[in-house]
């Protein structure tokens, strides 16, 4: 039976005084900017990565192609994931690409996805919040390809003939990540023309039969070093301009007006008083401690974090939104795709390469998906870097070479540094000496997934 709390030494109820000294005014008014910056980070915190990703794609894009306009090319990964890559928990199933558009300069752009017939691909368009507004992939429109009309917020004009869509963006910057699933290493340079017909046109230029995008001011966002800031008053002062030039949603226009109030909002200026700046920073400070709680807490199930309902959704989860970004930038709704990320045990312990690991699936247990779907085991270090070994494996698939069931019809994966006696080659996925993590991939789950029926078997340690 749980104990009412004492609140003898708290204020009651409109027990309110017109008496208090300034010191306990600018003590009250400090606490209160602190309690609005918290959240306010929490909210701009996306929209911090996306700036960043923008002003690095620029850079990167202007070095590789310098006679081009930066925006509406892509940044082509042609080959499969190696340690040697440097982005963070990253696949070993797709080639990447990613680009970048602002509408409010360059208008409404067409997207062009050639006919991908038989296999999993996918174009997603993420706002400035990294909101998936929309994808493009065999689930929304099949594998036949088409014309898509990327527009900016409130555009009202009229579709020309050969559109077969018109995907409204939410935010004037918008994101865009393709995806084409690699079965094995050897079709890798046969899917390069693949990666090259997914294109971005100008709609003014696409209906005169032409290409390339014309250069555009893009002075704001020539800034360098944002992976390295530290400041949280230079991290509002970037965020501040990036969500005044991208609005948060309408539903949201009162969270961003509580924010304006200390300077902290959408197209604000920060103060100048000394003691609401060091508000400002402690509110900031108090919302990595909570990220970084909501991390460390889960919920977990079986070793296996739970997979967020509200990945890659706009709403007012400020707190789910910030956390899963910092972890799993540009992620799929779940309709799309289910990460599972286990960095535990059954038993709650952190998992570590002094010991083997097993996870089982029983006959007829495995991941449950929808034509074109695919699973696939991935193995990373304790930062979440894929994981050097001496047979160059990353990832387990039901087409990993030697990959077997048992007479029953069970599957059991092996997880350990060395590999494990009396077991099939092809189900052993190197570990690294230390802490590890693995991540569980379903694309195109079924609902059994999306709704919580289907989840992965425990990850048992071995005695």
């Amino acid at each position: 039976m749980s104990e009412t709390p004492n609140t003898n030494s708290l204020p009651r109820i409109e027990d309110f005084r017109t008496d208090a000294t300034p010191e306990q005014i600018a003590t009250a008014e400090a606490r209160n900017t602190r309690a609005i910056a918290m959240q306010a980070y929490l909210y701009a915190f996306p929209a911090f990565l996306h700036m960043r990703q923008l002003t690095e794609f620029i850079q990167g894009r202007s070095y590789m192609a310098p006679d081009e306009c930066p925006l509406g090319g892509w940044f082509l990964m042609r080959a499969l994931s190696t340690p040697e890559t440097s982005t963070v928990s990253p696949n070993v199933d797709t080639l990447y690409g990613a680009s970048y558009l602002l509408l409010d300069k360059q208008g409404p752009v067409v997207l062009s996805v050639p006919p991908i017939p038989g296999r999993y691909y996918s174009v997603a368009l993420l706002d400035a919040y990294f909101n998936d507004f929309a994808i493009v992939s065999p689930r929304t429109f099949g594998n036949d390809g088409g014309e898509f009309l990327i527009t900016p917020p409130g555009w009202d004009g009229q579709p020309p003939a050969g559109i077969r869509a018109v995907l409204q963006a939410s935010t004037p910057s918008v994101c865009l990540l393709q995806r084409i699933y690699t079965r094995n290493p050897g079709e890798v340079d046969a899917l390069h023309p693949v990666q090259d017909a997914i294109r971005l046109t100008p709609l003014e230029r696409w209906q005169q039969g032409q290409t390339g995008f014309p250069q555009v001011d893009l002075s704001e966002y020539h800034i360098q070093g944002m992976r390295t800031v530290r400041d949280p008053l230079q991290f509002f002062e970037y965020t501040n301009v990036y969500t005044g030039i991208n609005p948060p949603a309408p539903g949201d226009s009162g969270l961003a007006d509580l924010f304006r109030t200390v300077g902290v909002g959408p197209g604000s200026r920060l103060p100048d008083d000394p003691l609401a700046r060091q508000a400002i920073a402690q509110g900031a400070a108090d919302a990595q401690a909570i990220m970084n709680a909501r991390l460390s807490a889960g919920p977990f199930r079986d070793g296996w974090r739970i997979p967020n309902p509200n990945s890659g959704l706009a709403g007012p989860f400020v707190l789910d939104r910030a956390v899963i970004q910092a972890t799993q930038m540009g992620i799929f709704p779940l309709e799309e795709a289910i990460y599972f990320f286990g960095y535990r045990d059954a038993g709650g312990a952190t998992l570590h390469g002094s010991h083997g690991y097993t996870i089982t699936f029983g006959p007829g247990q495995l991941p449950p998906l929808r034509e074109h779907g695919f699973w696939s085991l991935t193995m990373y270090n304790d930062v979440s870097l894929l994981v050097d070994n001496p047979i160059n494996r990353y990832i387990l698939r039901p087409d990993t070479p030697g990959f077997a069931a048992a007479a029953d019809g069970s599957l059991t994966l092996y997880l350990q540094h060395d590999q494990p006696q009396g077991a099939p080659e092809g189900n052993w996925l190197p570990a690294p000496a230390g802490a590890f993590n693995v991540a569980l991939r379903t694309y195109q789950p079924q609902e059994a997934i999306v709704q919580g029926a289907w989840f992965p078997p425990p990850i048992v340690r071995a005695n």
